[in-house]
């Protein structure tokens, strides 16, 4: 996560880019692959050798299997949510892992920071406002979250505090969960 606290020439206040953590990289699939290959590969010999040569094909198959469900994960792995303040809005940019691009974007006077933790072990990170709901963050670790919720919330009321008319036309909507 990225944060940026300053203004823009295009009147951004405050931005973050989320983006899940990669434990992988591409080459690090291939020689994961390849060593799967070297210690099975012959192992798979034995197996023909001795007459169970079924088996040889279902070590294959299992190495196939492995590295497109490794690919698979690790291309998912590319979404991107970027969020940016302005005076007016607070505006979520969300690409997902082939290109396609979702925006939505919502009146910060009115906007709450939600953080649902009803659950030990996960929390849900949400934007709500006029009975509109967004989820974000949902690749994050918990702590992750809420260092983005309180990120948020203090963007948010840093500029209410700063600007005495925008503390005034709104009430507070900040909801500590």
């Amino acid at each position: 996560m990225a944060d940026t606290a300053t203004q823009s020439s295009d009147g951004v206040l405050f931005q973050t880019e989320l983006r899940p953590n990669r434990s992988s990289t591409p080459g690090a699939i291939r020689k994961l692959a390849l060593v799967l290959c070297v210690a099975l590969v012959p192992a798979g010999l034995v197996f023909v050798y001795v007459g169970a040569w079924p088996v040889f094909g279902f070590l294959g198959l299992e190495i196939v299997a492995l590295v497109t469900l490794l690919n698979y994960h690790h291309k998912r792995s590319y979404v991107i949510e970027r969020i940016a303040i302005t005076i007016n809005e607070l505006r979520v940019e969300r690409i997902n892992p082939w290109g396609q691009r979702s925006e939505w974007s919502f009146k910060r006077h009115w906007l709450q920071v939600n953080l649902d933790e009803s659950s030990q072990r996960d929390c849900a990170l949400e934007l709500r406002s006029h009975g509109r709901a967004l989820v974000i963050g949902a690749f994050l670790a918990p702590d992750e979250r809420r260092k983005v919720a309180r990120s948020l919330r203090d963007a948010l009321h840093a500029e209410a505090q700063s600007n005495p008319t925008l503390g005034q036309s709104r009430p507070n909507t900040f909801r500590m969960v």
